[in-house]
């Protein structure tokens, strides 16, 4: 299937730039696949389109601050850290990947010079570091991180189609979602950005269920497709944790026979992952599983999630949950009716 399918014209102003002010202020647009009916509503409606026979998971990650200022050749540039390889050695995204040639040497925030070791691909290469400047760390299921430098020199990593040249205050609250645990992703699990207090409580009144497991998002969430065919998309893998508590309720909840909604692709490729001789499994373990149409969904029976960019892995997924012809349908609408897309943009439900 050609990679060209899952493409389409999005104007400039409809990629959001900012978060709404509320969370749940955000609009939300519903599908009804047995129905193949579309309602146009807002977040903080969303148990108007649920009830107790529904079942809720999260992605309770939290985004690093892994974003750093560095110096290259007496210029300013910058790294995405996606990896502590040890305490002198890290894997990153540059700026500019042609100007980080084996051999290349730039200046850490904290004064520290590393060296470009390796050229990994077209974007990622490895750096080794003079000292010891990411040693002093905590340990969480990814790697290990040294969370105190990233606290002190980093920015939250927002993606490059949000157009500003600083990350705002508010974005160390916003590009986080409110029940965010441990720190592990790069990017964030942004349907969950949508959920507040108000929309939690609604849940509660309307005896809806839901849990948390943990997939720390990487590049395999949201690393652009360069090939021509989509079967030929190698995703990477990403670490996720599910606690016994926490399969346990997704377990309960499939034997009921609920019908499970994650919140998030992110979520729903956990859960994918994770099912297997009929249950969810608990533990630490990696994902790369990559959803393309035709799939048959194990767990999943719908899907929260915002409105994705052209030509990715996301929207794909999405396309193997309603159709192509579908998925292309529906963004054509949500186009036509200035729904706001990307990270910081509106919602989507399928159930």
């Amino acid at each position: 299937m050609k990679i060209e399918l899952f493409d389409f014209s999005l104007p400039d102003k409809l990629i959001a730039q900012q978060p709404k002010d509320i969370r749940s202020n955000s609009r939300l647009l519903v599908y009804y696949k047995d129905k193949d009916l579309i309602v146009d509503s807002f977040t903080k409606n969303l148990v108007d389109f649920l009830d107790p026979s529904c079942h809720l998971v999260f992605n309770d990650s939290k985004v690093i601050p892994a974003r750093i200022k560095i110096k290259r050749d007496e210029k300013n540039g910058e790294l995405l850290i996606t990896k502590i390889i040890d305490k002198n050695n890290i894997e990153a995204i540059t700026d500019k990947a042609k100007k980080y040639k084996k051999g290349t040497k730039i200046i850490l925030p904290d004064g520290t010079t590393a060296i470009t070791t390796k050229e990994i691909d077209h974007i990622k290469r490895i750096f080794s570091i003079e000292n010891d400047s990411f040693n002093n760390s905590i340990s969480n299921f990814n790697s290990n991180f040294s969370i105190e430098y990233f606290e002190k020199y980093g920015e939250i990593p927002l993606p490059p189609y949000i157009k500003r040249n600083v990350t705002e205050e508010n974005d160390k609250i916003r590009y986080q979602t409110v029940f965010c645990k441990e720190y592990g992703s790069i990017a964030a699990p942004t349907a969950g950005l949508h959920f507040d207090n108000y929309i939690f409580e609604s849940l509660k009144i309307k005896n809806i269920d839901y849990n948390f497991i943990t997939l720390n998002v990487g590049l395999g969430t949201f690393l652009q497709m360069r090939v021509e065919n989509i079967e030929d998309h190698k995703i990477h893998s990403e670490d996720f944790f599910i606690s016994d508590n926490e399969a346990n309720k997704i377990n309960d909840a499939i034997k009921k026979n609920k019908k499970i909604i994650p919140i998030g692709t992110t979520s729903l490729r956990t859960l994918e992952s994770n099912f297997s001789n009929n249950q969810i499994v608990s533990g630490l373990s990696k994902s790369s599983l990559y959803i393309y149409p035709p799939y048959q969904f194990k767990v999943a029976k719908g899907l929260f999630t915002n409105f994705h960019t052209p030509k990715s892995t996301l929207i794909v997924l999405v396309a193997a949950m309603v159709g192509v012809e579908k998925i292309l349908e529906i963004y054509k609408y949500a186009i036509e009716k200035e729904y706001r897309f990307f990270s910081y943009g509106d919602a989507m439900l399928i159930i």
